[in-house]
């Protein structure tokens, strides 16, 4: 009996070392984002919320020191698997923030799963991810591709009055989603869409598509790109005389785009979960730091990127640090709720973020354009339908 004390002993003393010597390594979190092609606008946006977080608790949680790995992804779904694996098996991270591209979501969704990594998604809305192929390892700050579109296909036609539509959507799985879920509720209200048109992720010249369209039969024109182009789609929509009205969802619209654009965005409306001129305590403080270090002010894509991180380190401080216990910090994230620049930061049963919806109006505010907030829908999940 002695014996078997002692040996018990000396194994719970043994642990006890273990755990003390990996509370001394520091958290390890990787960063996977599409720093170049044509997702990076939003990946460099993503980033840059992601850092501030980090940069705003010292690098530094529940007394522990913080590593991130970045990695570019490029936006393409067999780079994002090697970085991820490297991230996992040779860095050893503890939890993944990131991801940009919805193809990349789901392409990766096996891997994380099987791994076991807790993961928050900070872009990519790839809406099954958190539906038919969710796991209980992946959490999303970003509304998925449905969360903002479903409400606009449903205000266009009962608050606007229009009642027949052409749409224009990019053709990758964000833009699949993101049109046919505007698509579903505007049909669903008692509209019709004459026309669905697909340009592929990276088109330089929009004249081809923008020549098919029936516009002449429709009230309106839904158009939805992100990255670089629709800047692009912008200008050529105006230089080939297209006055339709516009909506869209807010990727379309980002302060850099507006820039860009400028009169030639001027009414188009959209629908986003955050818009820099929300008058708000936090969000006026989380601008000012932002502008402060950038010089610019923050897209919705930096504000998933400093929340998603909060959300983990608000996680992290719960469990005092011990992210190797990986069911408890599964756990403790499902639990996190805290208010954020666009309001209060909550997860449903599906491990998704539940947000207000902002319908936005490009307005110029002196020398500037802003997506100005002219109507709110609030708590909005996945597969929201208007009541």
């Amino acid at each position: 009996m002695k014996a078997r004390a002692l040996f018990t002993l000396i194994v719970t003393w043994l642990g006890g070392l273990a755990a003390v010597a990996a509370a001394q390594e520091p958290i390890r979190i990787g960063v996977p984002l599409a720093l170049t092609g044509p997702l990076t606008v939003n990946g460099e946006e993503n980033r840059r919320g992601t850092l501030l977080y980090f940069e705003e608790m010292g690098y530094q949680l529940a007394g522990r020191k913080v590593e991130l790995k970045v990695e570019d992804t490029e936006g393409k779904p067999d780079v994002a698997l090697t970085k991820l694996r490297k991230l996992v098996e040779a860095d050893r991270v503890h939890a993944i923030v990131g991801i940009v591209n919805s193809a990349e979501a789901y392409a990766l969704r096996d891997y994380l799963h099987g791994q076991g990594v807790p993961t928050m998604i900070t872009t990519a809305g790839a809406k099954d991810v958190t539906l038919a192929r969710k796991s209980s390892f992946i959490f999303r700050v970003a509304p998925d591709n449905t969360q903002e579109s479903l409400p606009m296909g449903y205000y266009a036609y009962a608050k606007l009055g229009y009642r027949t539509a052409v749409a224009l959507g990019s053709d990758f799985p964000a833009g699949r989603e993101q049109t046919e879920s505007f698509v579903r509720t505007f049909t669903a209200a008692g509209g019709r869409v004459i026309q669905q048109v697909w340009a592929g992720l990276g088109t330089m010249d929009f004249a081809p598509y923008i020549s098919q369209l029936r516009l002449d039969q429709a009230d309106v024109l839904w158009v939805w790109f992100a990255g670089a182009e629709p800047v692009r789609l912008i200008a050529q929509l105006r230089e080939y005389g297209v006055r339709k009205p516009i909506v869209t969802q807010g990727a379309f619209l980002s302060n850099y785009v507006l820039a860009a654009a400028r009169d030639g965005a001027l009414g188009i409306l959209s629908t986003k979960q955050y818009t820099d001129v929300l008058d708000t305590p936090e969000n006026r403080r989380f601008v000012s730091a932002y502008t402060q270090k950038h010089r610019t002010k923050p897209d919705p894509w930096a504000e998933q990127g400093y929340v998603g991180a909060r959300a983990v380190g608000e996680a992290i401080k719960a469990i005092g640090g011990r992210v190797e216990d990986r069911q408890r910090f599964l756990d403790a994230l499902r639990k996190v709720k805290f208010d954020g620049p666009a309001g209060p930061v909550w997860f449903d049963d599906n491990q998704q973020r539940v947000v207000d919806v902002y319908i936005r109006k490009v307005e110029r505010s002196g020398n500037e354009y802003v997506n100005a907030v002219v109507d709110k829908i609030p708590s909005v999940s996945q597969g929201w339908t208007p009541l």
